[in-house]
């Protein structure tokens, strides 16, 4: 860890070296801020997961963080640009389950996370920034035992990324509430998990993993009142199954939070007032929203008897959604998707035919397989990140104003393929790449919403088939 923090000052040092160089200085700002956690949720799917905050067994307001951000703006060769050190220090309370081993509660966590950014302010309103991130976790487990008498051990999780983040002047005239929108996409480089089982003695010992594969998500509203900031969160992150250790490996693991921070400003720059910069675009129009999916995510599984069942719209998904609009008829979008789940649910004794994609492949199209053992399930997970272009057609019949948009465009998908024998095993089979997908929709506009209904289609290992119910704010 001190290798890591030595390597972020002396890019700290790098980046306000250039400051020497700018052509007039705006001046400096520094934040200070605490964090309060609504709910948080480490997911392996179906085998273990942490619960934190509201969805905490017990201590569920037992959490806190400490905040600290400096910023230095400056005009250089005539733009507006921005160098930021962002620091978080989180301490948090959760409550453990794992299908194998029993329950625990009362778990210690420390979570820090720092980043270095240089922006560029790409318009007037929007400001483009990117640098790297280092996110360091431990669990404090040693010395605990699980409901089941399982031996606890203290876990450390190192992540480097690449941060890529958005800032969205957004106002909200509605709330008279004065804004700026943060979208975040952090594509992990470098990850490092230990597990210290070494002072169980005997056999054990200490294992090192290495997980480079992951990403994260997240989204907050920095609402400014007076003099006071406050700014709700959400934060996602997807990490891969790691390599392999004396038999032994991470498996692939969610992560989802929401919080909200509270935070003061002090040498306070008055960006606003600073006009004469050049800008790489002209026309600001920009929107953000969320749309709800009622989606049909393939299993790979058909013809089930007896009491086998297979359930491909399992819940409701859901979508974030970015955009700007290129030109009047053609708009560039972003969105983060949840899936809903797909299930297949049999006892003893049950068939179902796979059609060759299940288990990696391990069986031919029309093989039938059987359930060995009650209570077994097959479930399906689906993420993804999109980037697509929307164009958008328009025109009215007796003065009703009718409009319909296409989408096409790439994103990364990520699924799990989870198979759970009660009381016995669970195999989990982790699918990812990259697809097109494609979509049309109605839509409507009054004001600052929009409104969308919308067929979308993404394909994956397990293809996705959805109806999307959306509203937008355009800023």
């Amino acid at each position: 860890m001190m290798k890591k923090l030595f390597k972020i000052f002396f890019i700290i040092f790098l980046a306000n070296f250039n400051n020497l160089y700018a052509d007039e200085k705006i001046g400096s700002q520094h934040q200070y801020g605490i964090s309060l956690l609504g709910s948080y949720e480490y997911e392996e799917t179906q085998f273990m997961h942490l619960r934190g905050g509201l969805q905490a067994e017990s201590k569920k307001h037992d959490n806190y963080g400490l905040l600290y951000n400096y910023k230095n703006s400056f005009i250089n060769n005539g733009y507006f640009t921005e160098f930021e050190f962002d620091n978080s220090y989180q301490f948090m309370n959760q409550s453990y389950w794992s299908n194998t081993t029993g329950t625990m509660k009362d778990i210690d966590v420390d979570i820090f996370n720092s980043r270095l950014l240089y922006g560029l302010n790409i318009s007037e309103k929007l400001m483009l920034k990117s640098g790297l991130g280092y996110r360091y976790l431990y669990h404090h487990w040693e010395n605990r035992k699980s409901s089941t008498g399982a031996n606890g051990y203290d876990r450390e999780q190192d992540y480097t990324y690449i941060p890529i983040i958005a800032e969205l002047k957004a106002p909200i005239p509605e709330l008279a509430v004065d804004g700026i929108l943060k979208i975040e996409f952090d594509n992990v480089i470098a990850g490092q998990n230990n597990s210290y089982l070494g002072y169980l003695g005997g056999s054990n010992r200490d294992l090192e993993f290495t997980n480079d594969d992951g990403y994260m998500w997240k989204i907050s509203y920095e609402a400014n009142m007076s003099n006071y900031i406050i700014e709700p969160y959400y934060e996602f992150m997807s990490i891969e199954e790691s390599t392999s250790t004396r038999s032994s490996q991470e498996p692939s693991n969610t992560t989802k939070e929401i919080g909200i921070r509270f935070k003061t400003a002090f040498n306070t720059n008055n960006n606003s007032n600073v006009s004469n910069y050049k800008t790489l675009r002209n026309d600001d129009k920009y929107y953000f929203g969320i749309q709800l999916l009622m989606s049909e995510v393939e299993i790979g599984l058909f013809n089930p008897s007896g009491t086998g069942q297979i359930d491909d719209k399992d819940g409701y998904g859901y979508s974030l959604i970015s955009g700007t609009s290129l030109t009047d008829f053609l708009d560039l979008e972003f969105a983060f998707n949840q899936f809903n789940q797909s299930q297949f649910t049999c006892n003893s004794g049950d068939t179902v035919i796979t059609d060759g994609r299940y288990n990696k492949g391990a069986n031919p199209y029309g093989t039938s397989l059987s359930c060995g053992s009650d209570n077994t399930a097959v479930i399906i997970e689906s993420y993804s990140t999109a980037i697509g272009i929307k164009p958008k057609f328009e025109f009215s019949i007796n003065d009703l104003d009718i409009a319909f948009n296409l989408s096409a465009g790439y994103h990364r998908w990520d699924q799990s393929e989870t198979t759970v024998v009660a009381g016995s095993s669970t195999t989990v089979v982790d699918l990812t790449g990259h697809d097109p997908y494609f979509g049309l929709g109605i839509f409507t506009t009054n004001d600052n919403l929009s409104f969308s209904l919308s067929y979308l289609q993404h394909d994956m290992f397990y293809n996705a088939k959805s109806l999307g119910a959306s509203v937008n704010y355009i800023f």
